[in-house]
């Protein structure tokens, strides 16, 4: 950049915020997804470290891009300021999502859950869509060189100083700490941090397990509920919905889910435990039942997760079985919902008679299926974590604008702030809303004076 080169905004990260943020600081983003190549001010210049940026959005749902969902409220979202969100996921909602996309020449197919995918099912139309409408709206860009500084300045001077660049307002929106190979370096955090702001620690979000390492059971994926306890017992987080065994632990959407819950509890010292219900999902008359015989296992998890089965009920279940037909095997009964690989692995009386299971094998039996203890003892951590947890809270930013409530003229958005989605597109559709939102507030801004 040379020096003393000025600018209305600066947009730090070329991410799907920052993409977001910089079409609507130039004024030609609307609130219901139309999108109008500006003709006049304000000057906006998207930065990024990376010399090909947007490398979350490739590799995001298997290189498909999960955009949003058809279905999003805040109670898809886990943050300290829930009304905060909600009214941001307004000012910015699916429909617009659908709306700028197609309008770009990338529709929608809708698969389970909800998740709306490119219908041509590559990851690169939703960047390619994004970088173009940029250059359409005449957003300046310069990527390739990873910014060192971002400080106020006098309003002479400018207002806000990005290495030797200076701006009225910036953007930031340089994401988490997650995939670090994609150019997440957590700078976001650290500069909200040296500014005043109270972090909400971060930890891996959307990550899978490790720790029930079981070759026997590796490759079968089965509905679960999972449920994070403490010590005590207590939940501290539930999810419902497929999940896969693997060579290194346990993986799936709800594992997936549940990893930032895990994530939070360890940090905090609450010695926690993730465990199993394996049962009450594959009931064909449960909230799962329109799943159970689709041929490929939804990629998210059931909105709202019911509590998994108390052992003691499947219990009750095991000795009215016994009471019906006393000679079958206990096996065979459980094969009316359960792998036969899960069963061999899990439920060493399976070949004894209903009526000869003794009280222990029967709590045993009871206990492995519905609060199976995983054995957890990590997740794969920021290296494959999906997104990042924690972050700027919402409290210390402008509701409408996002802007600092300490340092005026600086605007945070997508995943540096303190909002973290569950898996099925949510964490994009915060992406797009807090780019909006932020981007929005800066060209007002800048038009009022």
């Amino acid at each position: 950049m040379d020096a003393a080169e000025r600018w209305d905004v600066i947009v730090v990260g070329a991410g799907a915020a920052g993409l977001f943020a910089a079409l609507a600081a130039r004024g030609g983003l609307a609130a219901d997804g139309a999108f109008t190549p500006p003709a006049s001010d304000p000057r906006v210049l998207l930065v990024d470290g990376e010399e090909n940026p947007g490398r979350k959005i490739l590799i995001s749902g298997g290189g498909r891009c999960n955009v949003t969902n058809i279905r999003v409220s805040e109670r898809d979202f886990t943050t300290a300021a829930p009304n905060v969100l909600k009214s941001i996921l307004r000012e910015f909602g699916t429909d617009a999502v659908q709306r700028f996309f197609e309008g770009r020449g990338v529709p929608f197919r809708c698969e389970q859950m909800g998740k709306l995918f490119p219908r041509s099912n590559k990851a690169g139309d939703v960047l390619d869509a994004l970088l173009l409408a940029a250059q359409l709206a005449g957003v300046e860009r310069r990527f390739g060189r990873p910014i060192e500084t971002i400080e106020s300045v006098a309003a002479d001077e400018g207002g806000w100083r990005v290495d030797d660049a200076v701006a009225r307002r910036v953007i930031v929106a340089t994401g988490g700490r997650s995939v670090p190979q994609t150019g997440s370096t957590g700078f976001g955090y650290q500069l909200a941090q040296d500014l005043g702001h109270t972090l909400v620690p971060t930890v891996p979000a959307l990550a899978a397990l490790t720790g029930f390492a079981r070759d026997d059971l590796a490759g079968v994926t089965l509905p679960a509920i999972l449920t994070v306890v403490d010590e005590n017992g207590r939940d501290l987080g539930r999810a419902a919905g497929s999940m896969l065994f693997t060579h290194r632990g346990v993986s799936g959407p709800v594992a997936l889910d549940v990893a930032a819950a895990f994530e939070r509890a360890t940090a905090d010292g609450r010695k926690p435990r993730v465990l199993a219900d394996l049962w009450s999902l594959a009931d064909r008359t449960g909230a799962f039942k329109r799943y159970l015989d689709d041929a490929k296992a939804p990629g998210a998890c059931l909105p709202q997760a019911p509590r998994a089965m108390r052992p003691e009920d499947l219990e009750k279940t095991i000795l009215d079985a016994a009471a019906r037909g006393p000679k079958r095997q206990l096996g065979t009964r459980l094969a009316k919902r359960l792998p036969r690989r899960v069963i061999e692995a899990l439920v060493p009386a399976a070949g004894t008679q209903l009526a000869q299971l003794t009280k222990s094998e029967r709590r045993a039996t009871a206990t492995s299926l519905t609060a199976l203890d995983l054995g957890v003892i990590a997740t794969e951590g920021f290296a494959k974590a999906e997104v990042t947890a924690g972050g700027v809270p919402l409290a210390e930013l402008q509701r409408r604008t996002l802007e600092s409530r300490l340092a005026p003229g600086l605007h945070f958005c997508g995943e540096v702030c303190d909002v973290t989605g569950r898996l099925g597109g949510f964490n994009f559709q915060w992406a797009w809303s807090s780019g909006f939102v932020a981007g929005r507030a800066c060209h007002e801004a800048l038009a009022h004076g």
